[in-house]
């Protein structure tokens, strides 16, 4: 009899530990903090494809000729641009007669970059 008092204690014993460890791995994961999100542009999103025609650094700037018209973008610092080289490009990363597709907004008539991908397409 004493033998199964055991198993029984040890079995009720075993489940109250379970029990424990997972309401303290419940918390200690409600505890941590959430990263912030990034924040999505305002405004509706476009998206333009075209042909690298400048790039000012300076100005944070690009020119890019697709149809029907050349269309310039001013790049924000926190723009994504996204180069095969790379895992995270830079705006001096992008060559004159590179293909480009730009994901921008329109604010108040400036076109901001939000996105630009280096595409395959190469004219010289």
């Amino acid at each position: 009899m004493n033998v199964r008092r055991n198993i029984v204690f040890t079995m009720w014993a075993m489940l109250a530990i379970a029990i424990l460890a997972v309401a303290l791995a419940i918390r200690v994961t409600a505890d941590e903090p959430t990263p912030a999100p990034t924040p999505a542009p305002t405004g509706q999103l476009f998206i333009y494809s075209g042909i690298l025609r400048s790039v000012d650094l300076h100005a944070r700037t690009i020119i890019v000729d697709g149809s029907p018209a050349q269309q310039t973008f001013t790049v924000p610092t926190d723009a994504e641009i996204i180069v095969k080289s790379k895992p995270r490009g830079t705006l001096s990363d992008l060559m004159v007669g590179d293909g480009l597709q730009v994901k921008y907004t329109d604010d108040d008539g400036v076109h901001v970059a939000h996105q630009i991908s280096l595409l395959s397409l190469k004219v010289p």
